[in-house]
């Protein structure tokens, strides 16, 4: 309970934490902030999304990223990025920064289940058997609109195509785009192949993620996408935006399929050409291959956030980068 109680008192008022002493040997991750440069941090930054789509934010949030951002890139010590592409990134906008960067891609880490787990949820939810699978938040950047556009020429060309859409469906720095996607699909006469279940239980999304003929990931912008990460670990088809960090993340990865930004044609016509060849799972085989590759990746990546985590304990010792 005092612990609790610390940890709330500090996060309201971050100079309390110069009464605590530290320990020796931690560390704190994620440090989001220089506010606590006692302590040894190891500083995180998820992205430079507000550098690209800079009207999906605030007055107040544009001020709070900049500033914050740039005491980070002034500190001693080391910096977590989740991808090769915010490393670049970071060094365009930060090029005399102090900061030492750190490169790890996070994985996911998902157990399957059963056959029988995942019928149990497709029954539970009353799909039809082949379907894609669209797992993000309904905030502008994800892009569903491009699905929408896609699945209206798709329409038009006799195509139709289900398609399953999880997450909440709010954008509070838009709060009319979910409503404008919605008649868009009545007003398109989607209403019946568009499957909306909100927020739904993880257990429920691994299952979906599992039966999907393929997954669809449109987003314009990501610091390290986990349905991409997600789908790979279930060796599942990935139709997906094409931009660097996307890019990124598929390198190597097969079946994969990546389109132009934002282009609804493009991405229609992607459709066309591999829909009759989608299956849709769960695929036993492929998922036991790609469990083994997740977890040799797993246990790579463990041993080197431990490396880094040491290099942030021995710079923020020294008070000075390694």
């Amino acid at each position: 309970m005092v612990h609790r109680l610390r940890r709330a008192a500090v996060r309201r008022q971050p100079w309390l934490n110069r009464f605590f002493r530290a320990k020796p040997n931690e560390v704190y991750f994620p440090a989001l902030d220089a506010t606590q440069r006692w302590r040894k941090n190891l500083y995180w930054i998820p992205d430079f999304q507000h550098h690209y789509l800079p009207h999906l934010f605030s007055a107040d949030e544009l001020a709070w990223r900049n500033r914050n951002f740039s005491a980070i890139a002034a500190s001693p010590g080391i910096l977590l990025l989740s991808s090769q592409a915010a490393l670049a990134d970071f060094q365009t906008f930060y090029p005399a920064a102090t900061v030492q960067p750190r490169v790890w891609s996070f994985c996911s880490t998902i157990q399957p289940g059963t056959e029988a787990d995942c019928k149990q949820a497709l029954d539970s939810f009353d799909l039809p058997p082949k379907f894609l699978y669209l797992a993000n938040q309904f905030w502008r950047h994800k892009d569903h609109a491009t699905v929408v556009e896609a699945l209206n020429l798709l329409k038009q060309q006799g195509l139709t195509i289900s398609i399953v859409c999880t997450g909440r469906q709010e954008d509070r720095r838009d709060p009319a785009y979910v409503q404008s996607l919605l008649d868009k699909l009545t007003d398109y006469g989607l209403r019946s192949q568009v499957h909306l279940l909100g927020v739904v239980p993880r257990q429920a999304q691994i299952q979906l993620l599992r039966a999907a003929a393929a997954v669809v990931q449109p987003s314009r912008f990501e610091g390290w996408s986990t349905v991409i990460e997600d789908a790979k670990a279930l060796g599942r088809p990935i139709v997906a935006s094409d931009f660097a960090v996307h890019r990124e993340q598929l390198h190597g990865y097969n079946p994969a399929w990546l389109y132009p930004l934002g282009e609804p044609q493009a991405l229609a016509r992607c459709l066309i050409e591999i829909w009759d060849g989608l299956r849709p799972g769960p695929d036993l085989g492929r998922e036991a291959e790609a469990a083994k590759l997740n977890a040799d990746q797993r246990l790579a990546l463990a041993h080197q956030f431990l490396a880094i985590a040491r290099d942030a304990m021995i710079c923020s010792a020294l008070g000075r980068p390694t």
